[in-house]
């Protein structure tokens, strides 16, 4: 028996079943990943939560699957339910990493019930995309019925969630393509990968939820090294948290690694650090530790690192991560460093780290006077506690994506 073909902006009644899976299957090549959205009549999704991907497997009468690979073929599977849905309509999209769909061989899409393959999508052949809506499987009257898509998107998964309203809030400027000149892979590692791996998906998810993915930052870390911070230090408190920031770096920065500057009564700018080269960083440069030791003055780092921006200028904006103890007793320079430099593309994220009294830098979120507020304050205390997911989500979505819309609104940074 001949299964019918729909062709792109047709649509079929399904017969009745308790369920119907969507096939997409493609030679094995680049990274492909298969997301669904679920959507009120408008074609509007309600939140994150509205999303079904490897991060979120499970949605109202929608199951994703982890895609499969057998004789060179890769087969990514989604089983809906309509009996459990609590929207009318899901949409299936696809986005692949780091190319386009002409470079995915064989690309099919079908829909099965239990009993057998009913359809199949027939997507046309894309080229250019980096994102593709499949299709649509939804309800109409008493029916269930599919939908051929076949559109797609070139700035990949942001152009899926952004068409059913997710990822730009209604307030902030629509973004254009000038900074998006990296892109990041959102498929999930596996079972016990290591753990570098493990954060940089979570950063990966961060910044898509943010709506921070594909943007390029110059991400600085400066790291406390005062008097207090000692015990941080020898319990490895601090080369943990050194670690967790340079998975940040791999995917944000524009070179993949963190500029890194000590600071206690002075500033000491140390070597570059990445990922790959985190373990053992704080050991190996116990020495420029050692030259910044003392008090707290910070705003002799913040000068500096002002300083060294403007020396090498980039076309990407610096995100500087700043982690302090606490202590901090310098709060009319801090303060009038953060408004003369409002106007600049740097944003200072502050993090506190061990349970201390954190002074002035609790109040940097209500600094005023500045063009735009260009400094967040994250009260860590125990890293260890945090999970990556909130770290990475309240650094990205609390505070630098608030920061790069209206520093892009006022002109501050090429969004």
């Amino acid at each position: 028996m001949t299964v019918p073909i729909l062709s792109r902006g047709q649509n079929a009644t399904l017969p009745p079943a308790p369920s119907y899976t969507v096939v997409v299957s493609h030679a094995t090549g680049p990274d492909v990943d298969l997301t669904a959205f679920l959507l009120d009549e408008a074609g509007r999704a309600a939140g994150d939560e509205a999303m079904v991907f490897y991060n979120q497997p499970d949605g109202a009468g929608v199951r994703w699957s982890p895609p499969d690979t057998a004789g060179g073929v890769t087969r990514h599977r989604l089983e809906v339910s309509p009996g459990g849905w609590a929207t009318p309509k899901v949409r299936i999209g696809l986005t692949v990493t780091g190319a386009t769909f002409a470079a995915v061989a064989g690309l099919r899409a079908t829909v099965h019930s239990p009993s057998g393959e009913l359809f199949v999508l027939d997507l046309g052949t894309p080229d250019a995309q980096d994102a593709l809506i499949v299709g649509e499987v939804y309800r109409h009257r008493d029916a269930v019925k599919v939908r051929c898509v076949g559109d797609g998107f070139t700035d990949g998964l942001q152009g899926l969630v952004t068409d059913v309203g997710l990822a730009v809030e209604d307030d902030e400027p629509a973004a254009v393509e000038q900074n998006r000149v990296r892109q990041i892979s959102m498929t999930k590692p596996a079972a016990g990968a290591p753990a570098v791996d493990l954060r940089k998906h979570a950063v990966a998810v961060s910044l898509v939820k943010s709506g921070l993915d594909g943007r390029t930052f110059r991400v600085v870390l400066a790291i406390d090294c005062s008097g207090s911070t000692k015990k941080l230090f020898h319990s490895g408190v601090m080369q943990r948290s050194l670690e967790r920031m340079a998975s940040i770096a791999d995917l944000l920065d524009d070179n993949g690694e963190m500029e890194v500057w000590f600071f206690g009564d002075f500033a000491v700018r140390s070597a570059p650090v990445r990922a790959d080269t985190a373990p053992g960083y704080l050991d190996r440069q116990a020495a420029d530790k050692k030259r910044a030791e003392g008090g707290n003055f910070e705003p002799r780092v913040m000068k500096e690192i002002l300083d060294w921006s403007a020396a090498e200028p980039s076309p990407h904006p610096t995100l500087v991560l700043f982690w302090s103890d606490g202590g901090v007793h310098a709060e009319r320079q801090i303060t009038e460093l953060l408004v003369r430099s409002s106007n600049r593309p740097v944003y200072w994220m502050f993090l506190g780290l061990g349970r201390a009294d954190y002074g002035v830098l609790a109040r940097l979120d209500d600094v005023r006077g500045g063009v735009v507020d260009n400094a967040g304050f994250l009260p860590i205390d125990d890293i260890d506690a945090l999970s990556d997911e909130d770290l990475y989500g309240q650094i990205f979505g609390t505070f630098v994506s608030r920061w790069y819309a209206t520093a892009g609104a006022a002109g501050i940074v090429r969004t």
